[in-house]
C-alpha cells in the first residue's frame, strides 16, 4: 500500500469510497462540496492505493475562527473501502495528513471522530485547549485538535465551517 496525494482521476474512486465506508451520501457530497471551495488544501487530499486501485481517502480542509481571519486545518472525511478495514490503512492516512499539515508549518489539525480511535495519534478535546466546536458539531467530545507544534500560540475561539461546508 502506497500513500500519496490525490490526482483529478482518482476522484470517482475517491467518492467510491466514502460512500461505501459511511453508507450514505453526506461524506462523498461533502467530499465534493470541500473539493469545489477555496478551502480545498489538494497537497493534503491523500489516497491510499493498493495493487492500483483507492482503497481509502482522507481530505483536509480549512475551516475559520470565529471573528477571525485565521484559517485552521480540518481532517476528514477520512474512509477506508469496507473490506479493507482493520489493516492499518486508516492509521497511515491520519499520520500521513499530520505529517503534510507540520511540512506546511500548521500548528493544529482538527477534526471530528471517536476519541478512542484519534487519541492514539495525539488528538484530544479541543474544547480543553480553548479551541470551541462549530454549532453544525455532532458532539462536542467528538471534537479534537492535534497539537503539532508544542512552542506555537494555539488559537482560541470558536470554529467555523464556511458556507460551502455541507452540515
Amino acid at each position: 500500500m502506497t500513500i500519496g496525494q490525490s490526482a483529478d482521476d482518482d476522484w470517482p474512486a475517491i467518492l467510491d469510497v466514502h460512500r461505501r465506508a459511511f453508507g450514505e451520501e453526506v461524506p462523498p457530497a461533502m467530499a465534493d462540496a470541500i473539493r469545489a471551495s477555496d478551502g480545498w488544501v489538494p497537497q493534503l487530499s491523500l489516497v491510499a492505493v493498493e495493487d492500483e486501485a483507492v482503497v481509502g481517502h482522507a481530505l483536509t480542509s480549512w475551516v475559520g475562527l470565529e471573528r477571525s481571519r485565521r484559517r485552521l486545518l480540518q481532517t476528514g472525511p477520512i474512509g477506508v473501502l469496507p473490506e479493507h478495514q482493520g489493516r492499518g490503512i486508516g492509521s497511515a492516512l491520519v499520520r500521513a495528513t499530520l505529517d503534510g499539515a507540520r511540512a506546511l508549518g500548521e500548528p493544529l489539525v482538527l477534526l471530528e471522530g471517536d476519541p478512542a480511535y484519534y487519541g492514539r495519534f495525539g488528538f484530544v478535546r479541543a474544547d480543553e485547549l480553548g479551541v470551541l466546536p462549530p454549532p453544525e458539531a455532532l458532539y462536542d467530545w467528538a471534537f479534537q485538535v492535534a497539537v503539532l507544534d508544542d512552542e506555537a500560540e494555539l488559537p482560541q475561539g470558536r470554529v467555523v465551517y464556511p458556507p460551502t461546508f455541507p452540515h
